[in-house]
């Protein structure tokens, strides 16, 4: 199905930093552009999903974090032709230059937005001009300046766009997939494994919570063995450790995340490398589990109440890893299930630097959910959410994170935004 290649390379792209700080600085350099001048004052609203992930993030190339820095610095510093790599230019000088220079800057959260949006105004010596982003982190739908319109999408991303017929695929059909598509038909998953592992490389240097470093030291003193679990966490957390850290690295995101797109793949590299497998068989594997975070992320959304550990990349990864195993539809639908049956309720309280701890809890569970898998043991339809279906229990775990968690989702936000930071 050559719509399933033309579907992973859609939501296959360069993201440098959180996307959701990308997202926010992009918005706020497209107004900036749109005004011209001195910039004076500006405001962002968005809803509670981007402020939740972009909350308590390292801004790239900087020691700063945050919204408010995020919309400062991509409105006096950001290159919006860059898309979320607008930061690309940014470093530590332009952070304290920034905060010298007495703009003012407030952001505000949308209730009443549920899917992406951010609205960027910035004030100037020239005018006025806003931004909106719509449905995808990068998409640009209108500008504005002095209160006319500049520029207008013709329709919103996901109208422009024949949708994918997600109802008509199944899980058996991306493994089936994955393992008869022409090799070159694939080969620019060999981008998400070459970026993210070389963003794990510099994580690995130390950064964030250095939890690739400390499971090194511990393995040193003979506390922990070396074996393919340590070895993808290893792999995995350092990219993340890099990614939350800020440190001035693109990762490649999946479904517009690039924790998503860390944890569908640097478990699976690992353990492909650890037994030997060849580039190709790690390929497929890389892009089944890609294929399975984005028909996760369908169903929930793109910002979810439940964390991607269960829902999208670690599914994603559980998959990946019993294809190199030798597994079928059969062991990658009980691998599923056995993610959905662990860490279902795993919340997410926004992207920042302490995700690295959740995702090393991601991998060991995607593992061990695959050698349960390969042993022909899964959880049975009788039990909580699990269905006879793996469709119909990605269906269930989906309805729990775009329905059952709302209320607990604004609770996390409110929590955020009430609380007393040091």
């Amino acid at each position: 199905m050559r719509e399933l290649t033309a579907l992973l390379k859609k939501e296959i792209s360069p993201a440098l930093g959180v996307t959701e700080v990308g997202a926010i600085a992009l918005a706020s350099a497209r107004a900036a552009a749109a005004a011209e001048g001195n910039i004076r004052k500006i405001h962002v609203e968005m809803n509670g999903g981007m402020y939740k992930n972009a909350f308590s993030c390292a801004i790239p190339g900087t020691k700063e974090l945050g919204c408010e820095m995020a919309a400062l610095l991509g409105a006096v510093c950001g290159d919006w032709t860059l898309g979320l790599e607008c930061l690309k230019p940014v470093t530590e000088a332009d952070a304290d230059r920034v905060k010298g220079m007495g703009i003012d800057v407030t952001t505000a959260v949308d209730k009443s937005k549920e899917e992406i949006y951010i609205l960027a105004e910035v004030e100037t010596d020239k005018g006025t001009g806003k931004a909106l982003i719509e449905v995808k982190h990068s998409n640009i739908t209108k500008v504005w300046k002095d209160g006319e319109v500049t520029f207008e999408a013709e329709t919103k991303a996901a109208e422009a766009e024949k949708p994918f017929p997600f109802d008509t695929v199944t899980v058996a059909d991306f493994v089936d997939y994955v393992k008869t598509v022409p090799s070159e038909e694939i080969a620019f998953v060999q981008d998400m494994i070459d970026m993210n592992c070389a963003l794990s490389a510099e994580g690995a240097k130390g950064a964030g919570l250095s939890i690739g470093a400390t499971l090194d030291a511990f393995r040193a003193k003979g506390v922990l063995g070396d074996d393919m679990i340590s070895r993808a966490q290893h792999l995995t957390t350092a990219a993340m450790d890099a990614r939350l850290a800020g440190l001035p690295f693109p990762a490649m995101s999946i479904v517009g995340s690039g924790s998503h797109g860390i944890l569908c793949s640097m478990p699976v590299v690992s353990y492909g490398r650890s037994i030997g497998a060849d580039e190709d068989t790690i390929r497929r594997a890389v892009a089944l589990s890609g294929l399975i975070t984005i028909y996760s992320k369908h169903y929930t959304g793109r910002l979810s109440a439940l964390c991607g550990c269960v829902l999208g990349g670690g599914s994603g990864a559980a998959a990946g890893i019993v294809l190199l195993m030798g597994g079928g539809a059969a062991e990658v639908a009980a691998a599923m299930d056995h993610m959905a049956a662990n860490l279902t309720g795993m919340i997410c309280d926004g992207a920042k630097p302490s995700c690295a701890l959740k995702l090393s809890s991601g991998v060991s569970t995607a593992v061990f959910s695959a050698i349960l898998a390969m042993e022909h043991k899964c959880v049975s339809s009788v039990e909580g959410i699990i269905d006879n279906d793996v469709d119909r229990s990605i269906r269930n775990l989906t309805r729990i994170g775009s329905q059952g968690m709302n209320e607990t989702d604004k609770l996390v936000l409110d929590i955020m935004t009430h609380k007393q930071c040091d």
